[in-house]
């Protein structure tokens, strides 16, 4: 049965990882309405990635709720889908007019909408990417789609071909890159988001590594995590002759810098969910905490490209988290063996 749906409001207007994590949910409402327009509010640091969504037709950067609506007025929308629910996004949409508006069942941001789930989410019962798809299957039972195609599969995010190849080959030239072994990017920084290891756990991880293989080890970062990386740097050098990618001011820039790796290592940050998108190996590490559980932000790479790590301090009082090194290292090498 053909949707009366055609042109559906989406929102996801936070972090880069949060906005990540509805990638599956936009291509399995494309791959089921293909002739739908999706337009996707999002927050200023994820506009120029938005714009590399091949499942989203307009991105409007977040702004007054006043200029959204001069924005958005008359766009005739049938159907808005708000991934996480705010009070000024459900006054938005609900002075839109628009139709079908389904949303989370939290707070009370749940009374400008007609079409309301129960999740629970902090309770951590499956992965948020899931969450954000169980708001699009309530929008196909409201547009009577009887017959769902099946969810599609990683890579999620997929750049242009030429332009991989050219950033490749000046990628390998200037660092040095030996192509016969995996290239790994450790992410130090936390992006102000969940706990982290230190980088004296990370620099005890790529010498573990090194003793396995002469990997080529980078260190990405952002430009405010720059004096990190340098410490990081540090405290490999000599053993480990590792470099810094340099930080870019452009944020769709990274998902080309990304794309150069094989394996991916950082704890749960905006570019270890870039990574997962684009269907690289990642090794992410996680906090002891019922929200934040790698089960709930995994990665939406396929099931054998993930290896996913839980603080073994379990009183969340410690800064950084914990792990047993040497169990992680064989359980990387066993990883690394299985590709």
């Amino acid at each position: 049965m053909l949707s009366r749906i055609k042109n559906i409001l989406v929102i996801r207007n936070d972090k880069i990882g949060d906005f990540m994590l509805i990638w599956p949910a936009l291509s399995y409402i494309k791959t089921n309405i293909p002739d739908c327009k999706i337009t996707c509010i999002v927050s200023k640091q994820v506009f120029d990635i938005a714009k590399n969504c091949s499942y989203i037709d307009e991105v409007i950067m977040d702004e007054s709720i006043r200029k959204l609506k001069t924005k958005l007025k008359g766009s005739n929308f049938d159907a808005s889908i708000s991934f996480f629910s705010t009070f000024r996004i459900g006054y938005l949409v609900k002075t839109l007019n628009i139709p079908i508006r389904v949303a989370p069942k939290t707070k009370l941001a749940q009374f400008f909408y007609n079409h309301k789930i129960l999740q629970m989410r902090s309770l951590s019962l499956k992965p948020e990417h899931e969450y954000n798809t169980d708001l699009v299957v309530e929008l196909f039972k409201i547009s009577g789609i009887s017959e769902i195609e099946e969810m599609t599969t990683p890579p999620y995010l997929k750049l242009d071909d030429k332009v991989i190849e050219e950033k490749r080959e000046i990628f390998i030239r200037s660092n040095n890159i030996n192509t016969n072994k995996k290239t790994i990017f450790i992410h130090p920084g936390s992006g102000g988001s969940s706990r982290n290891l230190t980088i004296n756990m990370y620099a005890k991880i790529c010498k573990g590594l090194r003793k396995f293989d002469d990997y080529n080890f980078l260190i990405h970062c952002s430009n405010d995590e720059l004096n990190l990386a340098r410490e990081f740097k540090t405290l490999l050098l000599p053993e480990i002759n590792i470099k810094i990618i340099t930080p870019t001011t452009q944020p769709a820039e990274m998902l080309y810098n990304i794309n150069n790796c094989d394996v991916f290592i950082a704890g749960s940050t905006g570019p270890l969910h870039i990574a997962g998108a684009l269907d690289k190996k990642t090794i992410a590490f996680y906090p002891n905490k019922k929200s934040s559980t790698k089960l709930r932000w995994q990665t939406i790479n396929s099931f054998n490209n993930r290896l996913e790590f839980t603080d073994t301090d379990t009183s969340n009082k410690i800064p950084s988290l914990s792990i047993n090194t040497n169990k992680v290292l064989l359980e990387i090498q066993r990883f690394f063996g299985s590709s």
